[in-house]
């Protein structure tokens, strides 16, 4: 048979956190089904709720520090990404721009040397400036394409962040519908223990009733009897003593003729 033992608020706290690691969040039968398993001890559903109400007030400040630690995270990451992108994309710009720049020397040099004409030389220094300018076009390329990276990874930042602004909303929302779900259940089991005890001293009125008027029916009766004899033994009392009268009159009666017959013959 189950021990009834008060179960401290930690230990229903304690018992909270064990739930939650299972993946099972905490309510009343949970808990008591818990204890049940544990040591047999249970208590009122009251007690259950305002240990789960308090409960959840540190879970959701635990939920809240680890969104804030996964925040404090990702934002020093997005920040080192953003200052590589940029420190190689300038370290590639200056690549490709002393690149281009000993190339132009050394074909001014050559220029100037005389082993190019003025022609060659004027058709290498277009070519070397088509090259520069498609050089320059592909490095802003490259630089737009990084640009997009770091945009498209500020958005996934961001949208992260939204769908855990929404998953914290929604399991607010349920916390509290749960909250107004046990609370209606502990109200229910209330109302039906309140019943229960109402329908149990109704039972108890009624058999209480109807012992008293068996009993009340049996005195009666006995009342009855008791008076009945009473009145037999009034009315026998009465006829003997109707009956006396009546025999002394008929002898008074008697005596008084043989009197007068006696008178008569004298």
């Amino acid at each position: 048979m189950a021990r009834k033992a008060n179960i401290a608020r930690e230990e229903i706290h304690q018992a909270c956190w064990e739930l939650i690691e299972k993946n099972s969040f905490p309510n009343i039968p949970r808990l008591a089904e818990y204890f049940r398993q544990k040591d047999g001890r249970h208590c009122s559903n009251t007690t259950f709720l305002n240990a789960i109400t308090q409960w959840e007030e540190s879970y959701k400040e635990q939920q809240q520090h680890e969104l804030s630690e996964l925040s404090d995270l990702l934002q020093p990451v997005f920040k080192r990404f953003s200052r590589e992108v940029t420190q190689q994309l300038g370290q590639l710009l200056d690549e490709k721009s002393t690149e281009i720049e000993q190339h132009q020397h050394r074909k001014q040099e050559a220029t100037q040397s005389g082993y190019l004409s003025l022609s060659s030389a004027l058709i290498e220094l277009q070519a070397a400036h088509d090259t520069l300018t498609s050089e320059r076009k592909k490095i802003s390329d490259e630089a737009e394409t990084l640009k997009q990276k770091w945009t498209f990874s500020e958005q996934r930042y961001q949208e992260v962040m939204a769908q855990n602004a929404v998953l914290t909303s929604q399991i607010k929302q349920e916390q509290k519908a749960n909250t107004e779900l046990r609370i209606n259940l502990a109200q229910k089991e209330v109302d039906l223990a309140k019943q229960d005890n109402q329908l149990a001293k109704v039972l108890e009125e009624n058999a209480k009733l109807a012992a008293a008027l068996e009993e009340n029916q049996s005195e009666k009766m006995e009342n009855d009897a008791i008076k009945w004899q009473e009145m037999t033994q009034k009315l026998d009392t009465l006829t003997n003593s109707l009956n006396k009268s009546v025999n002394k009159s008929v002898n008074n009666s008697a005596k008084t003729m043989q009197r007068k017959d006696r008178g008569s013959k004298q």
